[in-house]
């Protein structure tokens, strides 16, 4: 019998939150048949973009291209580009090798997907310009008919962008899908949650109630393929991407390097720079404009502004030591929050404020690991893990759909698989 997969990305679920869902009835019965992971580190830095890049191609930020969410793109620091297309990612992912084998796929709202050779693809891209719109942008970016017939039949479950307006499509969508398409492989990316925690904080009752929300989803998608009888040759995965912590203490990276002159900035816009900070929030990569930037005297700044506890700088890396760690070896340094803290590179105030993030390093943080579950055909059943990495998700789908996955940074979780 053909394997089937499905993958549900909560985005920012955590380990921790495994004692709140294994209560839920419908979590509890997956559980009750998965192997579980409650203790799965994230990459770094561990942002959705980066994370979900590293779930799909088994390898880390600097090897697959994207090191964070956004583009480096000094004019526009306060709204640039993501990563949203597939051309950002080096080498072969999941789904391409999926596609390579004769499978369909299907993809919502999966991160870097834009653009792909996924059959059923509606991308997570939104407008970025004046003249733009989200339905022109999807469209440009996705499989045009297919998202049209998704807009006209639940588009009216949508409020913009918003949550949990936006999910509530998303299930809908899935499970139109599986009903008319039943593709092989199945990427969803569910984002309530993470916009609950950013909101509210990790671990407020606004946070729970999405979790609540995420179950109702995960019932309807399950009755779903009990209904399309697709649930005994479909493997289901439950994943978060990365966890989040709560901080009090916002500290705008470029502000302080334009008060040492370090850039210049007028009207929101860059006008001229030596060096430039891209957060990822928990973390934040600092580049300089070229190699005639002396990069010893920046370093000398650095460790000046370590000294002041306010600044929120647990540690410095240099570019070496950030790409031994996964991240973006181009950078000139990548600093890391403390506690408490969080960074930002946007101009000239006015950016909303938040109560939680992510993108610290994913094990120098207590209480920071995401989550992996899975059950179905192809898996054993009962097992728990101690220990994984998001990078030995994709070798351990290609194993288990036959696949082959190369070059991977991570390794194949045998212990959650049958016939190993």
């Amino acid at each position: 019998m053909k394997k089937k997969l499905l993958v549900l990305s909560f985005d920012a679920l955590g380990g921790a939150d495994f004692e709140y869902m294994k209560e839920k009835p419908a979590f509890k019965a997956f559980f009750e048949q998965a192997s579980i992971c409650t203790n799965v580190s994230s990459i770094y830095p561990s942002v959705t973009y980066a994370c979900h890049t590293s779930i799909v191609t088994g390898r880390l930020p600097n090897h697959h291209g994207v090191i964070s969410n956004t583009l480096l793109q000094p004019k526009r620091v306060n709204a640039p580009d993501w990563h949203w297309q597939r051309k950002y990612i080096k080498g072969s992912t999941i789904y391409d090798e999926a596609i390579a084998s004769g499978m369909t796929v299907g993809a919502f709202l999966w991160p870097v997907t834009a653009k792909s050779k996924i059959q059923y693809v509606l991308p997570e891209i939104f407008p970025n310009r004046k003249w733009d719109n989200q339905v022109m942008t999807s469209l440009r970016n996705g499989s045009p008919r297919f998202i049209l017939d998704l807009f006209k039949r639940y588009g009216h479950l949508l409020d913009g962008i918003k949550q949990p307006h936006l999910d509530d499509f998303v299930t809908e969508s899935v499970c139109h899908t599986l009903k008319t398409k039943s593709p092989d492989l199945m990427l969803v990316h569910f984002t309530d949650l993470d916009t609950a925690r950013h909101d509210h904080g990790v671990r407020s009752k606004e946070a729970y109630h999405a979790i609540d929300r995420l179950e109702a989803r995960f019932t309807h998608i399950i009755n779903t393929l009990k209904e399309v009888d697709l649930l005994d040759q479909t493997t289901v995965v439950i994943l978060g991407d990365h966890f989040q912590l709560d901080y009090e203490t916002k500290i705008p990276l470029n502000h302080l390097l334009s008060q040492a002159g370090w850039l210049a900035f007028e009207n929101s816009k860059v006008t001229n720079w030596q060096a430039l900070a891209k957060s990822n929030g928990g973390s934040a990569y600092l580049y300089t404009k070229n190699d005639a930037v002396d990069r010893d005297d920046l370093r000398r700044y650095l460790d000046t502004l370590k000294t002041v506890s306010e600044n929120g700088i647990a540690r410095i890396l240099t570019g070496h030591e950030a790409a031994q760690r996964g991240a973006d070896e181009r950078c000139a340094f990548m600093l890391e929050a403390k506690n408490g803290y969080v960074f930002t590179d946007f101009l000239g105030g006015g950016e909303k404020g938040k109560r939680a993030d992510h993108g610290y390093h994913p094990t120098e943080k207590a209480d920071y690991a995401t989550f992996y579950a899975m059950a179905g055909p192809g898996v054993q059943s009962g097992v728990r893990v101690d220990q994984m990495s998001l990078i030995d998700i994709a070798p351990t789908w290609a194993q288990l759909l036959g696949l082959t996955l190369e070059p991977v940074d991570g390794v194949v979780v045998k212990e959650m698989l049958t016939g190993l």
